[in-house]
């Protein structure tokens, strides 16, 4: 069996027909690990702003955490599903690595295009705005990242009960 890093079909593929060894999920969880790393150590690169502002985007994708792994837990059965934790380590990988390409082209637009385009003849004070625009796309990015975990959640629950009947 391999560890699939992109093909999140063939992984839930696997995790339906419970292919996925422990060690299998030693690396997805590894991987998972470098993936939050990464992405910690990305936003201190372009350096944070201590303001209100970050606070309140801090409750607010933290909020969406909750619900996000909330959701994902119900999208797996709930209390009568299994390998909650395998599969959700699993599957956060391919789509976190997905969400990180993602996030990073997005972050690069943002960053050098936004003074390019919210310049002071469209806002009075772009400086005020860009916060607000980096607090809708992390918002946005938390979203897309525990939807797709929540649908691919969903697939390999419903693919273990068509499985098991």
């Amino acid at each position: 069996m391999t560890v699939h890093w992109w093909r999140t079909e063939k992984l839930v593929d696997d995790l339906i027909a419970d292919r996925v060894t422990e060690l299998q999920t030693m690396w997805y969880a590894i991987a998972g690990g470098a993936l939050y790393t990464q992405a910690v150590y990305y936003a201190m690169w372009f350096g944070g702003y201590r303001t209100w502002m970050l606070l309140y985007e801090l409750a607010v994708v933290m909020t969406i955490a909750v619900i996000g792994v909330r959701e994902c837990f119900k999208a797996n059965g709930a209390s009568a599903g299994r390998d909650f934790l395998k599969r959700l380590c699993c599957i956060s990988v391919p789509v976190g690595i997905k969400i990180a390409i993602v996030s990073l082209l997005a972050y690069q637009v943002l960053y050098y295009g936004f003074p390019r385009v919210v310049t002071h003849e469209v806002v009075r004070d772009p400086a005020s705005v860009y916060p607000l625009a980096v607090f809708a796309l992390n918002v946005t990015i938390a979203v897309l990242y525990y939807w797709r975990i929540y649908v691919h959640l969903t697939q390999v629950s419903l693919g273990s009960v068509l499985t098991r009947a």
